[in-house]
């Protein structure tokens, strides 16, 4: 993550604006940055839904236990890149705010990224592109921006039923404006899904592990990092996560189960080990079959 960026006196006045549009990073080490808000974004792409193609690999054996009367569980790892992506022509739009930009606590902030599939992961090469705009200020927007990009290969489960996927990627890939400062993180990652209940419903359990350049001390070191996460419900699941030198929660709720939209209830540096927890709400929202 970068330390450096222009300060803007009307980010607070441009919070309602943060579920489309991304703002700027901060100093203070564990802190939330701007590259932090997007790969929290980033992470939202990737739950097993109704719509994804990792769910398509599951839905048969669901099918034949007749437990589709309502919407399967979804689950995702929260706040860090997993083995799966986005299915080919699919979309997302996401966003979030947090109570604190700083270890002061003295400014909340916003970001917001959007996301495009391509190709089938199952039969071949699967890839997803999320472009983020970092300032909001209307008198710049767009003036600051970074574009991520990963590809993925989905695997057989490590029982009957799952699925695995592998993913290599990279953050900050592309940049302009403020965002020039940020690091740039190769990473790669694993997930698989198992049923927690394959007996007797359907429970998805997802693990995540993956490694990157740029993960601890507000993204400038490489680290480790890993999460487990799980469907409990049609509308609900929860996830922990460490990032390399944080643990990060969240619970996601699904308001619409006709819909793929999902928002979550997060907090990261949840022990305060860095004296930088901040509560954070994020909301996203999929389409699927776009092109």
């Amino acid at each position: 993550m970068a330390t450096m960026f222009k300060s803007r006196g009307s980010r607070k006045a441009a919070l309602c604006l943060a579920l489309t549009l991304p703002v700027s990073a901060v100093q203070a080490r564990g802190a939330m940055s701007e590259q932090e808000f997007l790969d929290y974004l980033r992470s939202l792409s990737e739950p097993v839904s109704s719509g994804s193609a990792s769910f398509s690999d599951l839905q048969g054996s669901v099918q034949s236990l007749g437990m589709l009367s309502a919407p399967p569980p979804s689950v995702s790892t929260f706040g860090i890149n997993s083995g799966f992506g986005l299915p080919g022509g699919s979309a997302f739009a996401a966003g979030a705010l947090t109570d604190t930009r700083d270890r002061a606590g003295s400014d909340a902030d916003g970001s917001g990224a959007l996301g495009f599939g391509f190709g089938d992961a199952r039969d071949s090469i699967g890839a997803d592109i999320s472009i983020g705009i970092i300032s909001v200020d209307p008198r710049d927007f767009g003036e600051d921006g970074n574009v991520n990009a990963r590809i993925f290969r989905h695997l057989p489960g490590i029982t009957a039923g799952g699925v695995s996927g592998v993913a290599v990627g990279v953050s900050n890939g592309l940049r302009w404006g403020d965002a020039k400062d940020i690091n740039r993180n190769y990473f790669i990652s694993g997930s698989t899904i198992v049923n927690l209940r394959p007996d007797s419903g359907y429970t998805p359990l997802m693990l995540t592990a993956g490694y990157g350049t740029a993960i601890k001390n507000i993204e400038r070191d490489p680290a480790a990092f890993a999460g487990v996460g799980v469907g409990l419900t049609s509308r609900f699941s929860a996830s922990v996560s460490w990032g390399g030198d944080e643990w990060m929660a969240g619970v996601g709720i699904r308001p619409f189960l006709s819909h793929s939209a999902q928002i979550t209830l997060g907090v990261g540096d949840a022990t305060n080990r860095l004296d930088g927890r901040r509560w954070i709400i994020t909301g996203s929202w999929f389409l699927e079959d776009l092109f």
